[in-house]
C-alpha cells in the first residue's frame, strides 16, 4: 500500500512538472508571435527620383539594407531625392482576381478597413495609415486625385502599387507596429512635366513685318512620361490686340518611335474660339483672338507616348491696332495634369512681332519754312516701289484722313476721309500745311531680333514733285526705322512723337532782269553800233 502511495506520488509530481512545462511554452509562444486582435500602421513616405532607373532595390546608395525601417532619404536615395507633398495614396485589400495595377484596384478593389485608409501626403510626403488588422494589402497612388503644388506632374512609379502582409517582422526579431515601430515603406517616382516653346517661323522668339504681312507661329509640346495618366492637356493661345488670326490652323503628332508625322484627327481634341462656351477657330482677321485646343481623355490615353511631340501651327500678322516700335507678343498657356480639379500650368517666354514707322517734315533749306504739296514716293532701299496693301491703309488710316498722301505722283490730289488710296497702286506721300508727312506699318529689323533692339532698316523716300516755286530733289532721302523712329519711346501708355526728320528742298534761282549793270552793257553795245555806222559811212566816202 505504502508503494503504490509513493507511485502516486511521482506520478503527479511528473504531472506537475510537465504542466509547468507546458505554462512555460505557452507564456514563450504569446511573447513571440503577435496578438490576432492587434491592429498596425503603415507610414509611407513619397520620394521624388530624377531617374528610376535600378529601382525598387534593397539596398541603398549608402549600401544601408532596406528592412521597413525607417530611413534617411538623401543617403539611402542619393542627392536630389526629395519628397512630394500631395500625392493620393489609398490602402485596398488585396483581391487576387485583380491584376497587380493602379487602374484595377481603383476600378475594382476593396477599401481596406481601418482608422485611416486614404489620403494625401503632407508637406514631408509622409501619410500614416492607421488601424489596419493583420493581412495582405495593396496600396495604390491616385494621380487623379493628387495636387502637387507645383508645375510638376507625377511620371514613372517604381513599386507602385505596393502589396504589403501585415504584419511585417524585423530582421532583428520581433515585428513592426505602431506609432513610432510602425513599418515605413517608400514608393518612388519621377516627375516630369511638357517640354514646350513657342515660336514664330521655325525657331525665331522675334520677327519683324509690314503691317499685314503672314506669319506662321509654331507650339511644340513634347510628352513627358505618366502623359497617358493625364486627364488635361490644353492649349490655350492669346493674342494681344496688335495681332490678327489669319487662319490655316494645323495639329500633328510627332512619333518618337519612328519619327513619323501625322495630323491629328480633329476628333482627338476640341476647338473653341476665345471661349470654351463657343466651338471652332476664330474667323479670319479677329484681333485679339484666343485659341483653345483642348485633347480629349481618351486620345492621350490610347495614343500619346513619352517623346512623342505635339505641333500646332496658325498664321497671324500684326494690324493697324499695333503700337509702332513695340512687340506684339503672342502668349500661350499649357495646362496640364492627372487631376482635372488641380491643373498645372506652363507658359513658355511669348514669341512676338513688330513693325514701325516714321515722321518728317518739309522744309526751306536756307529759311527752315515748312513747306506743303511736296509729293514723295516711298520706296525700299533698293529703289522699288512699294503699293499700298489693305492693312497699309488702315494702319494709316488716320494720315490719309488728314490728307498727308496723294494718289497721283504728279499732281496735289489729297486723300481724306472720302478718297482714299487704292490697294496695289503706289503709295506717294504728301506734305500738309504744316510740311508735315508720315508713314505706318513698316518692318525694321531682321528675325531673331527684339522689337526694341532691332537694327535700324533703310527705306528711300522719292520726289516726284516739289513744293511751287522749288526746284525738284533729283536725288532719293534715304530714311531709316526702328523702335524710335515713330514715338520717342512707344512703350509708355501715352507715347511722345518722335522729331520728325527734315526733308530740304531749295527754290529755283532764275537770272535777274533790269539794273545798273543791264543798263551798262546795253549802253556799250549802242556805242559799239555807232562807232561801226561811223566807220563805214567814212569808208563810203
Amino acid at each position: 500500500m505504502k508503494k503504490i502511495v509513493q507511485h502516486i506520488l511521482t506520478i503527479l509530481a511528473t504531472l506537475t512538472m510537465v504542466l509547468g512545462s507546458l505554462g512555460s511554452a505557452a507564456t514563450v509562444f504569446a511573447d513571440n508571435y503577435p496578438d490576432p486582435a492587434d491592429t498596425y500602421d503603415i507610414v509611407l513616405t513619397k520620394v521624388k527620383l530624377s531617374d528610376l532607373t535600378g529601382w525598387p532595390k534593397q539596398t541603398g546608395v549608402d549600401n544601408t539594407a532596406y528592412t521597413g525601417q525607417k530611413l534617411t532619404i538623401s543617403d539611402y536615395f542619393g542627392t536630389g531625392a526629395t519628397t512630394l507633398k500631395g500625392v493620393h495614396f489609398t490602402v485596398y485589400n488585396y483581391d487576387a482576381s485583380l491584376s497587380l495595377t493602379n487602374e484595377a484596384y481603383i476600378n475594382g478593389g476593396t477599401e481596406a478597413t481601418g482608422t485611416l485608409v486614404k489620403g494625401l501626403t503632407d508637406e514631408y510626403g509622409n501619410i500614416t495609415f492607421t488601424g489596419l488588422v493583420a493581412g495582405k494589402y495593396v496600396i495604390v497612388e491616385n494621380k487623379a486625385l493628387s495636387s502637387l503644388p507645383d508645375v510638376e506632374e507625377l511620371a514613372n512609379s517604381a513599386a507602385v502599387p505596393m502589396e504589403i502582409e501585415l504584419p511585417v517582422y524585423k530582421a532583428t526579431g520581433g515585428w513592426y507596429t505602431t506609432g513610432n515601430n510602425a513599418v515605413h515603406v517608400y514608393p518612388k517616382n519621377t516627375v516630369d512635366k511638357p517640354k514646350t516653346d513657342k515660336v514664330v517661323n521655325d525657331s525665331d522668339k522675334y520677327d519683324t513685318v509690314q503691317v499685314g504681312e503672314l506669319k506662321t507661329f509654331k507650339i511644340t509640346s513634347e510628352m513627358p512620361e505618366g502623359v497617358a495618366d493625364y486627364k488635361v492637356l490644353t492649349f490655350t493661345d492669346t493674342f494681344t490686340k496688335g495681332l490678327s488670326y489669319a487662319g490655316e490652323l494645323t495639329v500633328e503628332r510627332i512619333a518618337k518611335a519612328d519619327g513619323t508625322t501625322a495630323a491629328i484627327p480633329t476628333t482627338a481634341y476640341d476647338t473653341f474660339n476665345g471661349d470654351p462656351a463657343v466651338a471652332g477657330q476664330p474667323t479670319v482677321g479677329t484681333k485679339a483672338a484666343k485659341i483653345i485646343i483642348d485633347f480629349k481623355s481618351d486620345y492621350i490615353k490610347s495614343t500619346l507616348k513619352p517623346g512623342d511631340v505635339i505641333t500646332i501651327k496658325y498664321k497671324a500678322t500684326v494690324n493697324e491696332d499695333a503700337v509702332m516700335g513695340t512687340a506684339n507678343p503672342n502668349k500661350l498657356i499649357l495646362e496640364y495634369g492627372t487631376n482635372p480639379d488641380v491643373k498645372k500650368k506652363e507658359e513658355p517666354t511669348p514669341p512676338e512681332l513688330h513693325t514701325g514707322g516714321k515722321r518728317f517734315e518739309k522744309v526751306d533749306k536756307a529759311t527752315s519754312a515748312k513747306l506743303k504739296d511736296a509729293i514723295f514716293q516711298l520706296q525700299t532701299s533698293a529703289g522699288t516701289a512699294i503699293n499700298w496693301t489693305e492693312a497699309l491703309i488702315k494702319a494709316n488710316k488716320i494720315a490719309i484722313e488728314a490728307g498727308r498722301f496723294s494718289t497721283s505722283g504728279t499732281t496735289v490730289t489729297p486723300t481724306s476721309a472720302t478718297v482714299s488710296p487704292e490697294v496695289g497702286q503706289p503709295i506717294y506721300l504728301l506734305s500738309d500745311e504744316n510740311g508735315a508727312f508720315e508713314i505706318s506699318g513698316l518692318a525694321y529689323g531682321k528675325a531673331g531680333q527684339a522689337a526694341a533692339t532691332a537694327e535700324v532698316t533703310k527705306y528711300l523716300l522719292k520726289e516726284t514733285k516739289a513744293p511751287d516755286t522749288y526746284a525738284l530733289l533729283t536725288e532719293a532721302i534715304e530714311f531709316k526705322v526702328n523702335a524710335t523712329s515713330y514715338w520717342k519711346d512707344p512703350t509708355i501708355v501715352n507715347p511722345v512723337s518722335q522729331d520728325p526728320q527734315e526733308v530740304n528742298n531749295n527754290k529755283i534761282t532764275i537770272p535777274q532782269t533790269g539794273g545798273i549793270g543791264s543798263v551798262a552793257i546795253v549802253a556799250a553795245g549802242m556805242l559799239v553800233a555807232g562807232l561801226g555806222l561811223m566807220l563805214k559811212r567814212r569808208m563810203a566816202k
